[in-house]
């Protein structure tokens, strides 16, 4: 019984490492758990990219990324004026947090420009899940592209 105890143990400190280990800014990741994309974000890699497709080519790279991701689903696209509003939903693999992603395609000059917010359901803070969930989804577009 004590192998199992030490096995034990050792698993969740590998899990609780595995955890600490992907915060990107301890500030910012216990207190909030809510992140955007802007064309004014310090962080380069969540300033709104700009495609030069229309932004229902744009919507249907999205549909297809998000088809060929296990952790996430459309939950409702709507269109108005030429603007897409998509609502997707991204779930942990362990505890299946939820978080909410809504994405924002727009005509521009250039093409479409892309600005997207992820809030989590639970919690004051999301261990930088959130700003994750935007770089995986703007990564995701790159290679649609």
């Amino acid at each position: 019984m004590h192998i199992l105890g030490l096995i034990a143990l050792a698993v969740t400190v590998l899990w609780i490492g595995g955890i600490l280990w992907r915060i990107d800014d301890w500030s910012r990741d216990w207190s909030q758990n809510h992140a955007s994309i802007s064309p004014t974000a310090t962080d380069s890699e969540l300033q709104s990219p700009v495609y030069s497709d229309a932004p229902a080519t744009v919507a249907d790279r999205v549909n297809e990324w998000v088809r060929t991701q296990s952790r996430w689903t459309v939950e409702s696209t709507s269109e108005s004026g030429g603007t897409i509003v998509m609502h997707l939903i991204r779930r942990t693999p362990l505890f299946r947090f939820t978080d909410d992603i809504r994405v924002r395609l727009e005509a521009h000059d250039a093409g479409t420009q892309l600005s997207a917010e992820s809030q989590s359901r639970v919690g004051k803070g999301d261990l930088g899940q959130n700003p994750r969930n935007l770089k995986e989804l703007i990564a995701g577009l790159r290679e649609k592209v």
